[in-house]
């Protein structure tokens, strides 16, 4: 299988319930879930599911960093943490199978210029050798905003693709950028009213919840109508979507075949209430209800 490396800039250490709750009540449970949480590890823990050798890159400080890099390792995938004086951002997701899921999280963390660079220095040594480069999410402070321009830039040197699922000034920047991300993942919303930047993304992926998504490459256009699910708790799917992607492609899958796997997985994703947890098995019991139809 593939050596990859995933990058996530503003992580965080979840805590997840799974109780019947009601606003303005006090709700009990015999047990509260710590879990890695951030858009990068969501995608290496289903992609480590996959059989795949995968590097989690994370900014993470405090007590809090080493429960983080604990439970990455436990999940078979390799922790590389750049340390930070500040400390790593906490979560929190109620889950009931019929009020839905919600989640409360903080913002993110400052980062020192030193940290900033070392973080990008860190991934350009992570990344040689690997065959896909992945960076998820936000970043922490208005201070990394051009950090994925670089990580990208990094990708390029080391002769490695590099794709991208954030959005706002970070995304724009890394568009902008003399190497621009290979693939781009943005949502309805982040792509907002102006397709011009994202244009320079090779690859462009147009999620939309749990509804249609529209897919270009350079081989093609493809619109992909994922298999309906009762919603459980749809935080992760996308992650889902573009590990299930990066699974396909690099088992040497052609593009309808790769993007079937990729709606399946975040289906799948979608039905139970833990994030990005599924396996090679889960795909496979939605793959056949996926529609793939070339545009």
């Amino acid at each position: 299988m593939a050596r990859i490396v995933t990058v996530t800039a503003n992580p965080l250490l979840d805590h997840i319930a799974e109780i019947p709750w009601r606003h303005g009540a006090v709700s009990r449970t015999a047990h509260i879930t710590r879990v890695a949480g951030g858009k990068g590890v969501n995608v290496a823990r289903v992609l480590a599911r996959h059989g795949h050798q995968v590097t989690a890159v994370c900014l993470a400080g405090g007590h809090e960093a080493d429960e983080l890099a604990r439970l990455i390792a436990a999940d078979g995938i390799k922790p590389e943490l750049v340390r930070t004086a500040a400390r790593l951002r906490i979560g929190f997701q109620l889950s009931e199978l019929q009020s839905g899921s919600v989640a409360c999280i903080e913002d993110g963390f400052v980062v020192t210029p030193d940290e900033r660079d070392r973080f990008v220095a860190t991934i350009a040594e992570q990344v040689r050798g690997a065959e896909l480069l992945i960076v998820s999410g936000s970043v922490p402070e208005v201070g990394m905003e051009d950090s994925y321009r670089r990580i990208c830039d990094a990708a390029h040197a080391a002769g490695v693709p590099c794709w991208v699922d954030s959005y706002a000034k970070p995304m724009l920047a890394a568009l902008a950028g003399a190497h621009p991300p290979a693939l781009a993942k943005p949502n309805r919303q982040e792509y907002g009213v102006d397709p011009q930047p994202w244009l320079a993304a090779r690859e462009l992926h147009l999620t939309d919840g749990g509804g249609t998504v529209t897919v270009r490459a350079p081989e093609g256009r493809w619109r992909v109508v994922p298999p309906q699910v009762s919603e459980v708790n749809g935080i992760g799917s996308g992650d889902c979507w573009l590990a299930g992607y990066a699974h396909g492609r690099l088992s040497g899958w052609d593009i309808p075949r790769s993007l079937a796997w990729a709606a399946a997985a975040g289906a799948a994703n979608a039905a139970r209430a833990e994030v990005a947890r599924i396996g090679p098995e889960d795909v496979k019991q939605l793959i056949d209800r996926v529609q793939v139809v070339q545009a």
